[in-house]
């Protein structure tokens, strides 16, 4: 179990415990990485130049300074790694924002679309009362005139079968 947690969080050749095993391991990784190459590069190139360093100085006798740019190289592989986890959050950011920028235009086109709907929903229902208005309107305007043909004029008498409009026929 001690083993695997080892594995996960240390790159391969770490669970010896030596910067310089870690930081080559790390480098190697890397190394392998070509899409992040323009943000990694400085940062591996310091590592490795750290570990050169490290190296001459264990080879000179100087281990004390030479375990301190093992460390060094260490530190600086870690950073080219977490470069590279930072660049690939940003693709990601980059790519959220651009799919939320395209939501939102869509949502913007959405709600055009409704009010356009709206307003001609409420156009067409102003016309329907309008007809209605005009139909009933026609309905009580309309005038019954006698069945038989022009209206005589005889005072006092209404023609039969007619019923005397008021005020027609009056002096």
């Amino acid at each position: 179990m001690v083993a695997a947690a080892i594995s996960l969080t240390c790159p391969v050749g770490a669970a010896d415990g030596g910067d310089r095993a870690v930081t080559q391991a790390l480098l190697d990784e890397l190394g392998r990485d070509t899409k992040h190459h323009p943000v990694t590069s400085d940062a591996m190139d310091r590592a490795a130049n750290a570990l050169e360093r490290g190296r001459r100085m264990r080879v000179a006798g100087d281990d004390a300074h030479g375990v301190q740019a093992e460390a060094l190289a260490r530190q600086w592989a870690e950073t080219a790694r977490a470069l590279v986890r930072a660049a690939d959050a940003e693709t990601q950011a980059t790519e959220l924002r651009r799919k939320a920028l395209e939501a939102e235009s869509q949502v913007a086109k959405t709600r055009e679309l409704v009010e356009e709907v709206i307003a001609r929903t409420g156009r067409l229902r102003a016309q329907i009362d309008a007809a209605e208005h005009e139909q009933s309107a026609a309905k009580t305007a309309v005038e019954i005139h006698d069945r038989g043909g022009p209206a005589q004029k005889t005072r006092g008498t209404a023609p039969t079968g007619a019923t005397p409009s008021p005020g027609v026929g009056a002096p």
